[in-house]
């Protein structure tokens, strides 16, 4: 991975090594690094989600880069960073596991059947993470997802489209 260098501030410390996202299964190091990296800047973390009601806009940048997006938020005066992540639990394994039941019957086999079976290895790994700040009414949102994430949450979607019929 090529990273920027940039032109150091003076009241920026170093650069923390960011983490490699292309090959990542589970995101936990990459939360704690942006908690530590916001520590270490003065800010202060808040372990949550940024609601919907708010109007957002979203990093379009480098979404590895949230050292500079953490730069931006000090720099807009931002003292709190909202820093969220999703961890896959088994419960939410069990709940998809009966919706494919019923959708498919005991004893059949199918696609759904077994992108459910993959997602197994990732119970207690953080398949998301979310960081954000609030300025003026506005939220600044940057989110980082791994890919078996992305597919868990597609699945997910198609569960709760069958029941809205």
């Amino acid at each position: 991975m090529v990273m920027e260098e940039r032109p150091a501030s003076p009241d920026a410390l170093s650069r923390p090594e960011r983490t490699k996202m292309p090959r990542m299964t589970d995101l936990s190091r990459f939360y704690d690094e942006i908690r530590e990296g916001a520590a270490q800047q003065g800010l202060l973390t808040f372990p949550g989600y940024v609601g919907d009601e708010l109007p957002a806009v979203w990093w379009q940048g480098d979404s590895d880069d949230w050292f500079g997006f953490l730069m931006i938020a000090k720099a807009e005066g931002a003292r709190t960073l909202y820093v969220g992540r999703a961890i896959l639990e088994e419960e939410d394994l069990q709940e998809l596991a009966e919706w494919v039941e019923e959708k498919t019957g005991p004893g059949s086999t199918n696609g759904d059947r077994a992108r459910l079976k993959e997602f197994e290895r990732y119970i207690g790994c953080t398949g998301e993470v979310r960081l954000g700040w609030i300025k003026d009414g506005i939220a600044f949102l940057l989110q980082q997802r791994t890919e078996w994430y992305d597919d868990f949450l597609e699945l997910m979607a198609e569960t709760e489209d069958e029941e809205d019929i």
